[in-house]
């Protein structure tokens, strides 16, 4: 009989080895906030889980359009969002959901009056502290309403921390996921959202049985076997002592050594090679992304990579989830790019810039109106192209391009045709994989040679017309110019 013990620096007694090796873990039940973290924080896959969504959606920055006002406004905000850290607060908050199933951000005050609403000159100085908060810091607040009548039916939107309750302008509550009436989170503490961890609690465990087989082949994959003759009935000391040696020697052997045995011996390993199981952790892997509604791309790194370089159908499904994630994102994002805009879009600045930027409105309440109303955060595409993809794209706008101009430059002369140059070079200097040098064109000189050929042609036809009408006193039509097509730059 076999027996198995397991021994090493690590207690068999850790809480992660306590929760997911339990035999009493029954699918779909639900983890309590202690499990939630101990997966989190040692479970192989735990932070994966947890991290690898918001890191791929956060990874590159928005870009920020305020289009009724000047670039330096766009700079002062990203200077002012880097300066508060909000990308760092904004993952920080949204992790904690996905971890528990609620969480919070708070501006804290300098004074501790968290009962004091928060006003936007307390913003204006720009001493801003957030917090994130986890359920248990807020636990006993956010027990919700479960009375179906009331408009704040399940709905959340003040919390306490250590019995003093915040103003609802200082926090911003963050669900992963929308509560269910009465259906209980333990990982939470009340009637909210749920825990990423909750509908993969089995299969998580199961991951770890796989970890433990892995060990055992690992430790078992050194074995040898040696069929060697075992002596008769009747064993001295001699004998024995000459069986041990042999074996000590087979032992001992290294590469380079000679071992000498009897025709009628062998000396195997085990038979290791039948033994096949990465296809069940395939499977496990497969239901713990399927009880996330994750791609399962996104738990197997070797297949993401591929599906990104190929531009396959999981790339597609991946960039789908991640426009997702940031769609849960946009309520948290929205209260922090409130905060930046009133930090940043000061009355202080707004002198500052007021002399440099003349059209600017005349009163600071209507600057910051204007650039609040025309303020627009744009996420960059999840799914990045191939150079490949980009250059045919950039090849077929070039064409276009080249098909706009060649219509239109028939019948544009002066200013209209300096204009029209100008719009083309500027969109081929924007195709920087298919003209990396940019393309530099006085417009000014063209739109002036325009006007001055025009002018001699109709000074030409005026003079041969006037001629003409002395003559037969009929001025004839100038004959029509020839149009000119530009071929395309090679």
């Amino acid at each position: 009989m076999a027996v198995v013990s397991m021994t090493g620096g690590i207690e068999q007694g850790s809480p992660l080895y306590d929760i997911m090796m339990a035999r009493d873990i029954i699918p779909g039940e639900q983890p309590a906030y202690m499990v939630c973290k101990t997966i989190y924080t040692a479970h192989p896959l735990g932070k994966k889980i947890i991290d690898s969504p918001i890191a791929r959606a956060m990874n590159k920055r928005r870009e920020i359009v305020v289009l009724e006002a000047p670039d330096a406004v766009v700079e002062r905000f990203n200077q002012i969002w880097d300066d508060l850290q909000a990308d760092y607060y904004v993952a920080d908050c949204y992790r904690l959901s996905r971890i528990y199933g609620i969480s919070s951000l708070a501006i804290v005050p300098e004074d501790g009056d968290t009962k004091r609403p928060l006003l936007p000159e307390e913003l204006w100085k720009g001493n801003i502290k957030f917090n994130s908060l986890d359920p248990l810091n807020t636990a006993g607040s956010l027990v919700g309403i479960l009375d179906p009548n009331r408009p704040d039916f399940l709905k959340y939107s003040r919390i306490a921390v250590q019995g003093k309750p915040y103003a609802a302008s200082r926090a911003h509550i963050q669900l992963y996921e929308n509560p269910v009436y009465l259906s209980y989170t333990n990982a939470s503490f009340g009637y909210v959202g749920r825990s990423a961890f909750s509908r993969c609690l089995y299969p998580l465990q199961s991951y770890l049985q796989s970890m433990v087989a892995d060990n055992l082949v690992m430790v078992k994959s050194g074995v040898l076997v040696a069929k060697i003759a075992q002596p008769g009935s009747i064993i001295d000391r001699v004998q024995t002592a000459a069986q041990n040696l042999r074996l000590n020697i087979l032992k001992g052997a290294r590469t380079g050594n000679t071992v000498s045995i009897k025709p009628d011996e062998a000396i195997e390993s085990l038979d290791l090679h039948y033994l096949d199981y990465q296809k069940q952790r395939q499977n496990i892997l497969e239901t713990i992304a399927l009880s996330l509604d994750m791609p399962a791309q996104f738990l197997t790194s070797d297949t993401l990579s591929q599906g990104f370089g190929e531009g396959e159908e999981d790339a597609k499904l991946i960039s789908s989830y991640i426009d997702r994630v940031r769609l849960d994102m946009k309520n948290l994002y929205d209260f922090m790019d409130n905060v930046v805009m009133h930090v940043a879009w000061s009355p202080e600045y707004y002198e500052s810039i007021k002399g440099r930027f003349p059209n600017l409105p005349k009163t600071y309440d209507e600057f910051f109106i204007s650039c609040k109303r025309s303020f627009k955060a744009i996420w960059p595409e999840a799914l990045e192209p191939t150079k490949k993809e980009r250059v045919a794209h950039q090849q077929i706008s070039y064409e276009s391009i080249l098909q706009v101009f060649n219509s239109l430059e028939r019948v544009c002369e002066g200013e209209n045709k300096g204009r029209l140059v100008d719009w083309m070079v500027s969109n081929l200097n924007e195709m920087e994989t298919l003209f990396p040098n940019k393309l530099e064109i006085d417009t000014d000189e063209i739109s002036q040679q325009s006007a001055d050929g025009l002018l001699q042609d109709m000074g030409g036809v005026n003079e041969a017309g006037v001629r003409q009408a002395s003559r037969s006193e009929v001025v004839p039509d100038p004959e029509p110019r020839k149009p000119r097509a530009i071929k395309g730059i090679s």
